[in-house]
């Protein structure tokens, strides 16, 4: 979903990137309208266009509209016919969202949810919204609520508040904004409610009395208030997943200095720096796992941004997809050993690495087709530096405060016709492949980095229960995560429109059933 503003650069980047390995007819895009007219007072006056008094000021009315421009466009319907059992919602800011897929398609399913949130810990009273189970009656719901209504709201309900319990974390896990909808039912609330969300308003005081706003406000709808038009039992299937933070949630929303600030006080800066770290933080963290010896970098600052400089480690979706994957790609993981200096690529599905010792910089690709295996490897060369760069003319070099230089790289190919580009045979120990046989590549300001893809893992059958705002719990027990026998396919073909440009008429769709659990499509928001 796109606005007025970010429709035109949204189609132009996926068009210079060639739609990062996508079909073009893979991708469907809907736009928000021009908006909603600003308000600015109590009584709901309409605020002027400061840039022309004849005019209305509009403002967004929120990401809500997503699902009433599915209806209206016929893409949610459209999808289900096609096939398609699952939709997952994503901002696009968080790009650590596509290691909860599989897991939460996990639940979803094993559950029959409707609705499944994607949860973390949260600190009592932080800024993020918290899912709850709020009680009237005979009636429950499981639902988002926002961080500056929660605490109000327990403390007219007789509790303490939003307080940390023994956990030292809220009792209310934090919403991410990443959802997973069964489309089947999906469609069906979308029919029956067209996707239209409740409203609300939420001004900024600029007094004590609240009666005069800082800047003009609007009504507005979150996608994840979904929960409010569920009648009768659909709200019985609505739950969460909660993770560890450092593997779902990593935005990057804030500007470099603010992140300073929010570093400076124990709160994660969620800047561009720090949304790349946590990245290759992710990978890392299933390496180890599985019983990889991977070393953790040094700590570096970058435009007063600290982050662990490494070891970098991509892994395109081509090599490994899922947690599962990584324990047949790495089939002897004692046997493999990264320096916390080192930069590691791999890429293609035909790939297997049975034993590496790293201490540089590392790009070995498969093409499709190809089969290879990584037998007693050893690398050692000046690998890649992050050099600090405030001034760049790329903005991205100069949001993330750093380039990469590439001083040298080794670099090997399996080819389709089953020859292999870098001087490396697996039949014996590679025995000259440090420094000298090292591939030289030229320094470079540019780095392409991937998003790695979702692990899979599967919960045991306690379901996870949130804490009622009108009555006393337990506190919330997180899932056990157990390895999932089954690889699921999160990314087949979704969709097709004449242009990916094309926002009028409602989407079609070559989606086929790739998997018995899963046949997926993503949401960006």
């Amino acid at each position: 979903m796109t606005s007025g503003d970010t429709n035109d650069k949204t189609v132009d980047l996926l068009s210079k990137n060639n739609y990062f390995g996508m079909s073009k007819h893979q991708i469907t895009i809907v736009q928000q309208g021009k908006g909603v007219p600003a308000l600015f007072d109590n009584d709901a006056h309409i605020a002027l266009d400061p840039d022309d008094v004849y005019d209305i000021q509009m403002k967004p009315h929120g990401h809500g509209d997503i699902h009433a421009l599915f209806h209206s466009h016929g893409v949610a319907k459209s999808w289900l016919a096609s096939g398609t059992k699952w939709t997952v919602f994503f901002q696009d800011t968080n790009g650590l969202a596509f290691h909860t897929l599989a897991l939460s398609l996990g639940v979803s399913s094993k559950l029959g949810l409707i609705m499944n949130s994607i949860t973390c810990p949260r600190k009592a009273k932080q800024a993020i919204g918290a899912i709850t189970k709020l009680t009237k009656g005979d009636r429950q719901r499981t639902i988002n609520v926002e961080y500056n209504q929660l605490d109000p709201l327990l403390r007219a309900s007789g509790s303490d508040g939003d307080v940390n319990d023994e956990t030292g974390f809220s009792p209310f896990p934090g919403n991410i904004n990443q959802l997973l909808f069964r489309m089947d039912a999906y469609v069906e609330v979308l029919e029956r409610t067209k996707g239209v969300m409740p409203e609300f308003v939420n001004p900024k005081y600029r007094d004590a009395d609240k009666m005069v706003f800082k800047k003009p406000t609007r009504l507005e709808c979150m996608m994840q208030d979904f929960p409010v038009v569920l009648e009768g039992s659909e709200a019985e299937k609505v739950g969460f997943t909660s993770l560890a933070s450092e593997m779902c949630f990593s935005p990057v929303k804030n500007a470099t200095s603010d992140g300073v600030a929010l570093q400076s006080s124990g709160t994660h800066p969620g800047v561009a720096a720090t949304g790349e770290a946590d990245q290759s933080g992710a990978t890392r963290r299933l390496l180890r796992s599985i019983g990889c010896d991977i070393a953790e970098g040094e700590k570096v600052k970058f435009s007063g941004i600290e982050v662990v400089s490494g070891p970098d480690c991509v892994f395109k979706p081509s090599f490994a997809a899922c947690s599962i994957e990584y324990k047949k790609k790495f089939p002897n993981p004692s046997a493999i050993k990264v320096s916390g200096r080192s930069s590691l690529v791999l890429i293609g599905e035909g790939l297997i690495v049975e034993s590496l010792d790293l201490d540089g910089a590392l790009i070995i690709e498969c093409e499709e087709g190809a089969t290879g295996v990584i037998r007693n490897l050893s690398v050692q060369n000046k690998g890649w530096i992050k050099v600090s760069d405030e001034e760049s003319s790329n903005e991205i070099i100069k949001m993330r405060g750093y380039h990469i230089n590439k001083l040298e790289t080794r670099k090997i190919v399996f080819k389709k016709d089953g020859s292999i580009e870098g001087d490396y045979s697996p039949e014996a120990r590679d025995e000259d492949a440090v420094g000298e046989k090292s591939l030289a590549i030229a320094p470079t300001e540019e780095q392409d980095r991937d998003i790695v893809a979702p692990a899979s893992v599967e919960v045991k059958e306690d379901q996870p229960q949130s804490k009622c705002v009108d009555q006393d719990s337990a506190p919330v027990p997180l899932p056990i995560l157990t390895e999932q026998t089954k690889v699921i396919e999160t990314n087949p073909p979704v969709a097709e429109s004449e242009q990916v440009s094309d926002l009028s008429k409602p989407a079609s769709s070559e989606a086929k059933e790739k998997d018995s659990l899963c046949g997926g499509a993503c949401i960006i928001m």
